[in-house]
């Protein structure tokens, strides 16, 4: 989906970040979230709490409380202004075998909103060092 395509939908691209956040609190979805400050949190959760607070009508107070202040599986507290992406995981991992083969051709691709590769985007929001973790990430990316 391109920019212009998710801000017609849903306004902002914090405004999609909360949609993704409240869907994955309400099923229990891992993912792996990216900062812009830091490195990313891994096959992780989201609380169901976010998600009650919806059900029973908590209003935007509460659920701005809850969305600056949101609890993942790994014991993390983060603020969903610090979130740069959230990309779902399959349920149960992604398996060694599925992984190895994965074509990393795909990574060279441009995908991006100003011409980058996805090998670039994956390297800049996952904070890579190395060429062996862009390719750990850009394969859990492209088999999930």
């Amino acid at each position: 989906m391109n920019i212009e395509k998710l801000e017609e939908i849903f306004g902002s691209r914090l405004a999609f970040l909360g949609y993704q956040v409240c869907q994955l609190s309400m099923t229990g979805h891992p993912c792996d979230i990216t900062f812009f400050k830091r490195k990313p949190a891994i096959d992780v959760k989201i609380d169901s709490q976010i998600n009650l607070a919806l059900a029973y009508g908590a209003g935007p107070v509460a659920l701005k409380d809850k969305l600056d202040n949101i609890r993942l599986s790994n014991d993390q507290h983060i603020g969903l202004t610090e979130i740069w992406t959230i990309n779902p995981m399959p349920k149960g991992g992604i398996s060694e075998e599925k992984l190895n083969n994965v074509d990393l051709s795909e990574a060279e691709k441009v995908c991006g909103p100003n011409g980058e590769t996805l090998r670039k985007m994956i390297r800049d929001t996952y904070h890579c060092n190395t060429r062996q973790e862009e390719d750990h990430f850009l394969r859990r990316f492209i088999a999930s």
